[in-house]
């Protein structure tokens, strides 16, 4: 029983953590909209230190889970957390039922959050591309085509190689 409730402090640890990654990726985009680079600097270094906690947390968790698979007498592979509730008895098996839900939704929570950002910096990059294509005065036609047939505008170098 010990390590079910060591499973709950540290499931309910990255409910927590992903809650924090989820608002520091707006706060992220936020920067990104008010084109503040310092404060999406300081917002990085912080979401470097998250990640590394969150690793932490995730071996962790990894760790305490095959041992809880061994003593199942189950493959570690196989012993989800929706596996490891259907053999606890029911009051475990709800509160181990509540945090995979829980940690789900945090999860879904923070992939939306991380497609919208993605979406704002991909605007912010092809705006520049945009404005450094004014700036050295490209002409919106060039000489290539696209796999379309269309042709594409050049600015001879000018654009950011970046993909996000």
């Amino acid at each position: 029983m010990r390590k079910l409730e060591e499973l709950l402090q540290l499931l309910d640890e990255q409910i927590e953590l992903l809650q924090q990654k989820h608002s520091l990726l707006h706060q992220m985009g936020e920067c990104v909209r008010r084109t503040d680079a310092t404060a999406l600097a300081g917002l990085l270094e912080k979401g470097g230190v998250l990640g590394a906690r969150m690793d932490v947390v995730e071996q962790r968790t990894q760790e305490l889970r095959e041992a809880m698979a061994e003593e199942a007498g189950v493959a570690a592979a196989k012993f989800t957390l929706g596996r490891m509730a259907d053999v606890l008895d029911p009051p475990a098996a709800i509160a181990l039922n509540d945090r995979r839900e829980r940690l789900l939704l945090a999860v879904q929570k923070l992939q939306e959050e991380s497609a919208a950002v993605s979406r704002l910096v991909r605007f912010a990059i092809e705006f520049n591309n945009e404005l450094l294509c004014a700036l050295v005065g490209s002409a919106k036609e060039g000489s290539t085509y696209s796999p379309q047939g269309a042709v594409e505008p050049s600015c001879e170098g000018a654009t950011f190689r970046q993909s996000v």
